[in-house]
């Protein structure tokens, strides 16, 4: 009955209200861009980089690129900004002595009023700031723009799970429930210095300030002919990612003209509380034109112990909860040291990159049939070389990368208009199965290393008129030797199709559909009893539907419905819907509410469903359901005065059809989860 009624509320609210009024909002929101990207992906596997992609898109708000003298990289990093784009705003800022206001950017080439849209949250038109003129020198020159920024979050989930009520000598956890951060920052236009704390939930505490992880960096920006030095914690992002990359891309969604082009960032300085993706040590780049990336990083890994001091390949998770996971904590030390030599050219830059890594224990691959061309050893060599070209109006991109097993990666691409309302990309990827780049991530099917993996991707956009836009992408890969699940090669494509319709300047709708079909092994038992390995196909199709409209200049409504089907080799098909009406209250100019109710019901984990939630400041949150039952959520975000600002945010989910939530020490005894959080950040 609660279920009943509450679809009912749901359907009146979106149905019954969302047309009720016409009145303008200018509200823009990086959640949508976040969200396109996080809402399909399968948590924890990708996780790590989700967070950092966060916090580098809302970094980019809270520190928005100045279009008035921004150089190419910065403004390359803007989502929906491509290399002929940065191109027409440099050419035309030239002209004109810059820009006066955001909306001048229309009279940009290549930039209409969708493309504004996109961009206005990571943008700015202000001027260069006092510092400008002023020496090395002067403190002025090191504090303009600059911004004092202190975070304290403590998040926790309120049912005792099962690692809690253990002994730890009994395999429990060691330390509480509750999940600590904080952070403080100072950046200006030319500096930037860096502490960011945490413990885990089930960490003990410890370490400087009772946190069991410390991150810390110092750096310089633009300084002339130094281009970026940093000491201390860093990311490094070159080409398109098949040598180097740290700090999250996009993949593929919703976005489907763009993303299988990376945009390198070279060096940054690393602020996330992700314990396993960075660098720690230094790195320099020089120049103009030509430029020289130097880098060296030494810090400790950790990984499973096989024997003596042979290892595996060093953990992600960055948690040491239990005595054993404490156990193989910081046991292993990786050194890394190589560089990057880029020139740009007129049209489009040329760059090359190469590293040496050194692992202070032997590291030694997994015996399953699908990880036998991993890494085994205690160093590794990987180089390559990348280029983005502009020829006429398209952008031609590409890298490749070799590593010292001789086993290489390639993508090669092209981004192209064609004619005013249409662009499209297309490119083509072949990462070896004994292709080695342990600190590569490349566009792909794969997440994670780029290998075994052949693929080509083409994506569409077409703009009719200004109110509707169509895009969609086709993707067909194959694996030339067993993934993860599988004894023998294998293949597969997945697709997307999707409508946005700006009805009117308050009123988004857009309808997606989405698909992927694969080859997958399941086992069956035969006449004589043996266990046989079959191959199957794995699917999963969504279809969704989602309304977005601002009843007024403090009220915005978002409604979603979705319907999935999913299965897996050798499986019945399965399938399951989620609806939700989500609602933002802007109570005040200080305060903003958010909250949600959804109702969801699948039949199983193939037919799971996935919500993209708004949260604490640079929180990751995208929630995965499955079964039956109903999600809620409040999120409050108060600035009382100008220097402070607050979040709190209490969730719950409630399962009709389990007994327990959850599995192994994360089982919670009951048919509910539900966790609360709480954030401060002050701002000078």
């Amino acid at each position: 009955m609660v279920k009943q009624l509450v679809i009912g509320i749901l359907f009146w609210l979106i149905f019954g209200q969302s047309f009720a009024f016409q009145q303008d909002s200018t509200h823009s929101d990086i959640q949508v861009e976040i969200e396109s990207v996080l809402e399909e992906i399968d948590m924890p596997e990708t996780e790590t980089n989700a967070e950092q992609l966060i916090q580098l898109l809302q970094d980019l708000q809270l520190n928005p690129v100045n279009v008035n003298n921004a150089n190419k990289d910065d403004l390359l990093l803007i989502p929906g900004v491509n290399l002929k784009i940065a191109d027409a705003i440099i050419s035309y800022r030239e002209k004109h002595d810059g820009f006066q206001s955001m909306e001048e950017l229309l009279a940009v080439r290549g930039i209409g009023p969708v493309t504004l849209t996109k961009i206005k949250p990571y943008v700015t038109t202000g001027t260069s700031g006092a510092g400008k003129k002023a020496g090395y020198g002067n403190i002025r020159y090191w504090s303009a723009g600059g911004r004092l920024q202190m975070y304290s979050r403590v998040q926790q989930k309120l049912q005792k799970a099962e690692g809690y009520k253990r002994l730890p000598v009994d395999g429990g956890y060691v330390g509480n429930e509750a999940k600590y951060y904080q952070r403080t920052h100072y950046r200006s236009r030319h500096l930037s210095v860096n502490i960011t704390q945490e413990k885990d939930p089930g960490e003990p505490m410890g370490g400087t300030a009772g946190l069991d992880y410390l991150s810390w960096h110092v750096a310089l920006k633009d300084n002339g002919l130094l281009k970026d030095l940093v000491v201390g914690d860093y990311s490094l992002s070159f080409g398109q990612g098949l040598v180097l990359w740290s700090g999250g891309a996009f993949g593929k969604g919703r976005e489907t003209v763009g993303n299988a082009n990376r945009k390198e960032r070279g060096i940054a300085p690393y602020t996330s509380a992700q314990e396993t993706n960075f660098y720690r040590g230094g790195a320099v780049t020089l120049g103009g034109r030509l430029q020289l990336t130097g880098f060296y990083s030494m810090r400790k890994q950790s990984a499973a112990v096989v024997s003596g001091d042979t290892l595996s390949f060093p953990q992600k998770s960055g948690l040491y909860r239990t005595l054993n996971e404490r156990g193989r904590q910081h046991n292993l030390q990786q050194e890394l040291y190589g560089g990057n030599l880029r020139m740009e050219f007129p049209y489009g830059y040329v760059g090359a990159t190469a590293y040496k890594t050194v692992f202070s224990k032997y590291i030694e691959g997994s015996n399953a049939v699908s990880d036998q061309y991993e890494f085994s050893g205690l160093s590794n060599t990987v180089a390559g070389i990348n280029y983005r070209f502009m020829i006429f109006s398209s952008t031609l991109f590409g890298e490749v990368a070799a590593s010292e097993n001789r086993g290489y990666g390639l993508i090669t691409g092209m981004e192209s208009p064609f004619g005013e309302d249409t662009e499209i990309t297309l490119a083509y990827r072949n990462y070896t199965k004994d292709f080695q780049s342990l600190m590569a991530d490349g566009f792909g099917e794969a997440s994670g290393i780029p290998r075994n993996e052949e693929g080509l991707y083409l994506g569409l956009r077409h703009a009719i008129g200004n109110r509707f836009t169509v895009s969609g992408y086709f993707d067909r890969y194959y694996f030339p030797a067993p993934r993860f699940g599988t004894i023998q090669p294998n293949s597969g494509y997945d697709w997307l199709g999707l409508l946005e319709m700006n009805i009117y300047s308050n009123l988004n709708i857009y309808l997606q559909v989405r698909g992927e079909r694969k080859e997958d092994e399941y086992t069956v038992t035969d006449i004589l009893g043996r266990s046989v390995r079959k191959l199957g196909i794995a699917m999963r199709r969504t279809y969704r539907i989602q309304l977005e409209h601002w009843v007024n200049k403090k009220i915005r409504l978002r409604s979603r419905g979705e319907y999935v089907q999913g299965k897996k080799g050798g499986e019945d098909l399965a399938s399951g819907y989620l609806i939700y009406q989500d609602i933002r209250v802007l109570v005040t100019p200080k305060l903003k509410i958010d909250g949600r109710v959804t109702v969801f019901e699948t039949d199983n984990f193939n037919a799971r469903v996935y919500q993209f939630e708004n949260d604490l400041l640079y929180v990751m949150s995208s929630e995965m359901l499955y079964g039956e039952g109903q999600r809620f959520y409040v999120l409050l975000n108060y600035e009382p005065i100008r220097f402070l600002e607050m979040w709190a945010k209490f969730g719950i989910t409630i399962y009709e059809d389990q007994l327990t939530v959850g599995s192994g020490l994360e089982e919670i005894m009951g048919n509910r989860r539900s966790e609360v959080g709480a954030q401060v950040r002050l701002k000078f």
